[in-house]
């Protein structure tokens, strides 16, 4: 059995980390005059690479629906993000992002991946960094089963903004 003083141990130390990164991120101006959690949606629908339900964005950056529609109208209050109708189901509703929206996504993930890997590479080699994402990914796979029951209930209270982002 895994000790649970280790455990909780490791996961304060993650959960520190991307922290302390995350305000180095926006201090350095990564996201230029986003949010970390605006860029989050801009980079989901980027990789999309077509509009999604307001649902799948907001499961893909972690955070809950209310949460994800106030985001979506501030950046479609800027010009980032358009709303359409979904071809395969006339109620449903699509977002995507509007050519200005996939530049400042472009822009901002540019310089951001230049701070992540800065970030990593300054502490870890690169054998290190695959153990590292290995270890992890693992845990979330362990995991997954478990999260897809309790997504909202998680999102609402460990929203992390970063997870998986390139």
């Amino acid at each position: 059995m895994t000790n649970r003083r280790e455990a909780t141990a490791a996961w304060r130390e993650r959960f520190g980390v991307q922290s302390m990164l995350l305000r180095q991120f926006e201090a350095a101006g990564d996201f230029g005059d986003l949010s970390p959690r605006e860029y989050d949606v801009l980079l989901v629908l980027a990789e999309a690479g077509e509009g999604l339900r307001l649902g799948d964005v907001a499961s893909r950056t972690f955070l809950p629906q209310p949460s994800m529609s106030r985001i979506v109208e501030r950046l479609e209050k800027r010009g980032l993000v358009e709303r359409c109708s979904s071809p395969s189901d006339a109620r449903g509703v699509l977002v995507s992002l509007t050519p200005l929206g996939a530049t400042t996504q472009r822009e901002a993930g540019r310089r951001h991946v230049r701070s992540i890997a800065q970030a990593i590479t300054a502490g870890l080699d690169d054998r290190e960094i695959a153990t590292l994402t290995r270890l992890l990914t693992k845990v979330r796979l362990a995991n997954t089963a478990n999260a897809a029951n309790t997504t909202d209930n998680a999102n609402s209270r460990f929203a992390i903004g970063m997870e998986g982002k390139k």
